[in-house]
């Protein structure tokens, strides 16, 4: 019998000013998965990776991986912003970064 499919949540937590990060069933969650995946394409690790592909996924891909997700965040919270110690290809200018639709 195979495991059934999970997802990896990561969020911050404004209550404890943490970022936190579960594991859940995906058929708890796939409705949302299907309907952001349906808007934006979603993205792939490593970046640019073909449909089916099979490439390693790398240390710098994990990485890059962390600090999007962590970047992700820090979009809608300006309190986590002001501890990030990041370095980026390009600065993030966080006056263009969308409103959050909550």
């Amino acid at each position: 019998m195979s495991k059934p499919p999970r997802a990896t949540i990561i969020f911050y937590d404004e209550q404890t000013q943490q970022l936190k990060m579960c594991t859940v069933f995906r058929r708890e969650v796939q409705t949302v998965i299907d309907r952001e995946i349906a808007r934006s394409g979603g993205m792939t690790i490593p970046p640019g990776a073909e449909e089916y592909g099979t490439e390693p996924i790398g240390d710098e891909d994990a990485r890059k991986l962390g600090a999007m997700a962590i970047l992700m965040q820090a979009g809608v919270h300006v309190e986590l912003r002001e501890r990030l110690q990041i370095t980026t290809a390009e600065p993030v200018n966080w006056d263009k970064q969308k409103p959050s639709a909550d």
